[in-house]
């Protein structure tokens, strides 16, 4: 019982000394659940209460914080945000407006090393829902199981599907800005980034590749195919000398969308990233195979790059261009469209980059588009 005293004694100095935003505590001594201890005019404690006596409270230090991140090697939680103010140089109205064009809030849960399951919303206005509602849709959520196959590990559920991430970190690395050539509503926009199934993806040397069947119809909608209905996706990258990469990447999707058509798209890319900059260059060939009519050819390329400013002047500073062109239809004309991407970005740290960039969307065929963009992406 004195050595239970005497540490109890020593909690109750340390709880003396601790600021008013300690927080009370409970101790077990002998057995027995304690909040309250009393002490006489000699410094003695006692556990009950008697003449010459007072009470105490038994106190231990208040966290001053609770950090982000936890410290769970089997959970990691981290974030995405881009958040914009555009400008509108097309039309007279000269409209503005602050926004977050996304903000994506991912979980993971580890079994091991390296085998994982991935939780992944995708938060984004949505102009159909309470005039301009923030909406919070499923991106991903698939099992990662590595090594299921040599050298290859496999995505199971609303994955990855095999080019967009891979030319995200490789070759287009301003996803604040605007999509990707293939995906973007100004370019290509044959296909996006998630849709349900299995990606095999893998690396052994120079060469790293992605397999996947899909759904077809991505993150966005439900399936809605008839027959076989899927989509069989392939990217492969040879990674030929230090910094050039270069890229194959194909889609065949089966009665697409139910829109009866097969669709069969065709890509090469190459790049080339170094510490001073970096070029890409892409060229998309698209094959829609009509299931009565004429088949529809469409084709188009891309080219960007950075230029990294401070190898010669010391502060984070880039140049950014990219330039798209696509045509819809090979045997129609005036209906082809091309998009200018230029400007500046200023990388303050591995979670903050601050970009300010033009677009520009020349459309035959629909409207064309001016816009002064300021861009905070947020990395956490």
């Amino acid at each position: 019982m004195r050595k239970a005293l005497f540490l109890a004694s020593a909690l109750l100095l340390t709880g003396m000394a601790v600021p008013s935003n300690a927080e009370e505590a409970t101790v077990l001594i002998g057995g027995v659940p304690v909040k309250q201890l009393y002490v006489d005019e000699e410094g003695r404690l006692y556990l009950t209460p008697g003449p010459g006596r007072k009470a105490v409270k038994i106190e231990v230090p208040a966290a001053k914080g609770a950090p982000v991140v936890s410290k769970d090697k089997k959970i990691k939680i981290g974030g995405k945000a881009y958040i914009h103010w555009d400008y509108d140089m097309q039309n007279k109205s000269e409209h503005n407006a602050f926004k977050i064009t996304r903000n994506y809030l991912e979980v993971r849960g580890y079994f091991n090393n390296k085998d994982y399951f991935r939780t992944t919303l995708d938060v984004k206005q949505d102009s159909d829902v309470d005039k301009g509602s923030y909406v919070a849709r499923l991106k991903y959520a698939y099992v990662y199981l590595h090594d299921v196959l040599p050298y290859t590990g496999v995505e199971l559920g609303m994955a990855h599907r095999p080019w967009i991430d891979w030319e995200e970190h490789h070759g287009w690395l301003h996803r604040d800005l605007e999509k990707t050539f293939i995906e973007s509503s100004s370019g290509a926009h044959l296909i996006n980034s998630a849709d349900i199934g299995a990606n095999f993806k893998g690396k052994y040397g120079v060469a790293s590749w992605e397999v996947g069947v899909f759904n077809g119809e991505g993150y966005h909608e439900e399936e809605n195919s008839e027959h076989f209905g899927k989509s069989l996706e392939g990217r492969l990258s040879l990674n030929l000398f230090d910094g050039f990469t270069i890229s194959g990447h194909t889609v065949h999707s089966f009665d697409h969308k139910d829109e009866n058509y097969d669709r069969h798209i065709y890509q090469v890319h190459a790049v080339y990233n170094n510490p001073y900059f970096l070029v890409a260059a892409q060229y998309i060939w698209n094959n829609i195979d009509n299931y009565e009519g004429d088949d529809t050819d469409q084709k188009g390329y891309s080219i960007n790059g950075d230029l990294k400013l401070k190898p010669f002047i010391g502060y984070p500073l880039g140049i950014l261009a990219r330039y798209d062109h696509w045509d819809p239809d090979d045997d129609k004309s005036n209906d082809e469209r091309d998009q200018f991407i230029y400007g500046a970005f200023y990388r303050l740290n591995s979670h903050l980059k601050f970009t300010l960039a033009h677009e520009r969307v020349i459309d035959d065929a629909g409207s064309d588009k001016s816009t002064l963009m300021a861009v905070a992406e947020v990395k956490w």
